[in-house]
């Protein structure tokens, strides 16, 4: 497990503990919520969504494949991103993999949206020197390049 990787898993696993925080405390209201928003907290506090809070599941549940948690608020988000909004968000995925190559399935995902959504961003990310890919068909991966864009 890379240090970028780790940094992911504990982010993640921080927002799902505020949640659940927050979802313990049924009676607190949004006015007392808002007074947490300068503490040690505050930052992540002030992104975390209605959706969220009404969807959270009590556990942190780790993906099989060894990669990231998944955000399940941010895979609601990506279906309905286009262009180089989506693109980005793939290209954190690749990212948050910590230089590990990846697969497809991998970034779907995390990703989300339909398959033919995600092959064409790759393809973009490829073209634009973003993402590099190895291996053909089942056996293709992604991995970021060694000169990172931001």
């Amino acid at each position: 497990m890379t240090q970028s990787n780790l940094e992911t898993i504990l982010t993640v696993a921080e927002r799902r503990a505020l949640v659940s925080v927050i979802r313990s405390h049924p009676n607190m209201t949004l006015d007392e919520l808002r007074g947490c928003f300068g503490g040690r907290y505050g930052q992540t506090l002030r992104t975390i969504t209605v959706r969220e809070l009404l969807e959270a599941h009590a556990e942190l549940a780790f993906p099989s494949d060894g990669g990231p948690p998944i955000d399940a608020a941010a895979l609601a988000e990506a279906r309905s991103l286009t262009g180089d909004a989506f693109d980005q968000r793939v290209l954190i995925a690749v990212r948050s993999a910590g230089g590990r190559p990846v697969s497809a399935s991998y970034l779907r995902a995390r990703v989300g949206g339909p398959r033919w959504k995600l092959q064409g961003s790759l393809r973009r990310l490829v073209d634009a020197g973003d993402v590099a890919r190895n291996g053909v068909t089942s056996s293709t991966r992604y991995r970021p390049t060694e000169t990172l864009r931001d």
